[in-house]
């Protein structure tokens, strides 16, 4: 008796711990998302829709956190972004698209925040700023452009704020003015360009 005893206390544990499958539905009784559920909350692949029956997204879980790849949809099912966690924090490379399948912006997550290098695009694929993040804030090289691919602005930027000198250009590839900033407060003398000439412009405190 003992031995069974035994025996059913194991088989009763085995099943409180065993994963078992969870279905969230919306107020119009259609599924919302299904997936494994333990004790220690979800588990394993989760998938959700919008209410339009469309694919929302596949999330992985470990004990109710976000955990390793995460694949997002837009509305008509296309992918429109691809992360990945570990134990409830982005880290790592990660990768977003517009639903025309153009890439929109990518670059690292460390501690759920921005570092390193990020590239974010226009729609026609050219590039719309590039620069570097530590943190979470911008921090380093930082270049703009126009739609046209030409550049828009470059300089330095130090914890979000311009830092340094910074140079403007036109749409048409042409210098426009530059300058130096401190703490993201205009400096010292600022020049404009004509015809390829450097002039003083403004003079700030």
């Amino acid at each position: 008796m003992k031995i069974l005893s035994a025996i059913t206390l194991g088989l009763t544990t085995f099943c409180l711990d065993a994963q078992q499958t969870d279905t969230v539905r919306f107020e119009n009784g259609s599924i919302k998302a299904f997936g494994g559920m333990t004790d220690a909350g979800k588990f394993g692949k989760w998938t959700y829709y919008y209410p339009n029956g469309e694919l929302n997204s596949l999330l992985n879980y470990t004990k109710g956190l976000l955990d390793g790849h995460q694949e997002y949809y837009s509305f008509d099912g296309k992918l429109i972004g691809l992360e990945y966690y570990q134990s409830g924090l982005m880290t790592d490379s990660a990768s977003y698209y517009y639903p025309t399948g153009q890439i929109e912006k990518l670059g690292v997550y460390q501690n759920g925040l921005y570092e390193g290098e990020w590239k974010f695009y226009y729609e026609n694929g050219n590039l719309k700023r590039s620069g570097f993040y530590k943190e979470g804030l911008p921090n380093g090289q930082w270049s703009f452009y126009f739609e046209n691919g030409n550049l828009n602005q470059q300089g330095l930027l130090s914890d979000g704020l311009e830092s340094g000198l910074w140079k403007y250009y036109n749409e048409d590839g042409s210098q426009l003015y530059e300058g130096n900033w401190k703490n993201g407060v205009k400096s010292g003398q600022w020049y404009f360009f004509k015809k390829g000439k450097k002039k003083e412009w403004k003079k700030f405190d």
